[in-house]
């Protein structure tokens, strides 16, 4: 009974570290816009201010009230999201020491979870910035097919418009230079 019970979780958390392929547009082109695309909004007030949004807006990552929005796109059952939550949760920590808090902002989109799910892995990980269900996967839209976690750092121009500065899967890069060098492309100091 053991024995079937571990293949079954083992084959449940292989499956649910890669986000569902759809028939999107493919993987974000560093350099090309980050489409509009809208999630759910967070409930809680005091997300929706970090953010930006008014009141009945939808969460849309490229008009996140900022210089520079970082976007995770996890899992909360994928292994490699849950062993990178405290780098990513020191990601967010280094921005406020920094005084960047206004100008770098960062989300999360739980690919394929429901906002229960989500708010169990913010608690457990106690992950302080927001995460956004996306149970029905839409960010495979604008992503296509790739393994969570995939960050994309989205650098908001004067125009209104955005370019894409980061789009990888796989493990956060060092945090300090990673930082470093997105605020120095985006003209922060």
């Amino acid at each position: 009974m053991y024995k079937v019970l571990a293949v079954v979780l083992t084959l449940l958390l292989l499956a649910a570290s890669p986000v569902l392929a759809a028939e999107g547009q493919g993987e974000l082109k560093v350099g090309g816009p980050f489409p509009a695309i809208e999630f759910q909004a967070p409930e809680d007030a005091n997300q929706r201010a970090y953010l930006g949004l008014k009141p009945g807006e939808d969460l849309d990552p490229a008009k996140i009230d900022a210089v520079l929005i970082i976007v995770e796109v996890l899992n909360i059952y994928c292994p490699h999201c849950q062993r990178q939550a405290p780098r990513v949760n020191a990601l967010y920590e280094l921005i406020q020491e920094k005084g960047w808090g206004h100008k770098v902002k960062m989300v999360g989109i739980g690919a394929s979870n429901t906002g229960e799910e989500v708010e169990g892995y913010v608690r457990h990980y106690k992950v302080p910035f927001p995460v956004v269900p996306d149970y029905k996967v839409k960010c495979a839209e604008i992503l296509g097919s790739v393994y969570t976690p995939y960050f994309a750092v989205i650098h908001r121009l004067p125009d209104g418009g955005n370019r894409v500065l980061y789009a990888a899967s796989g493990e956060l890069p060092p945090g300090k230079k990673f930082l470093r060098d997105m605020a120095a492309q985006a003209g922060i100091k």
